[in-house]
């Protein structure tokens, strides 16, 4: 694993809250360093959680990079990020979004198309753009009244994931 991946990972484990283990209002399954276990219940660390340890970092680490990183991996490192910090957060919603940003189809897949729009895309224009983007759908989920309480949290959090980067 590259060292721009485990600098992603971290910043994305802080913004997830760290290696806790918690359960948000509105899912119906726990969360561990950001990991729902109702999307993902087949992941390899809820033996630990069930046994009440704490699973090993290599193990949420691999997750994170063959569900989420991996695909970005020879895109800019800072597209790649924000793809990366995207992704744990809306799953494929935010490749729609970064479609949509590259006037490409907005199938949800980061497929050939998709990673080639990325490549040629100018890194600052486009993490401007997909930031407005995804701001602007955080806004539209947050009219369904469950989701109003997440709307500030999402929106520093797409403004955070921008630190350093731009």
């Amino acid at each position: 694993m590259s060292s721009n991946f485990i600098k992603a990972f971290d910043k994305v484990i802080e913004l997830e809250g760290g290696y806790t283990l918690h359960k948000n209002q509105t899912e119906s399954a726990v969360t561990y360093a950001g990991i729902y276990r109702k999307a993902h219940p087949k992941w390899s660390g809820w033996e630990y959680v069930d046994k009440e340890e704490t699973p090993p970092t290599q193990l949420v680490r691999e997750f994170y990079y063959e569900r989420y990183y991996k695909a970005y991996e020879n895109l800019d490192h800072n597209i790649a990020y924000v793809m990366f910090e995207s992704s744990v957060n809306m799953g494929a919603t935010a490749v729609k979004l970064a479609q949509r940003v590259l006037n490409i189809a907005d199938d949800g897949v980061a497929g050939a198309k998709t990673l080639t729009a990325l490549k040629g895309a100018t890194p600052r224009e486009f993490l401007y753009s997909f930031t407005i983007a995804k701001i602007a759908y955080y806004n539209h989920l947050a009219s369904k009244e469950q989701y109003k309480p997440y709307l500030r949290g999402w929106i520093n959090r797409s403004l955070k994931s921008l630190e350093g980067i731009v």
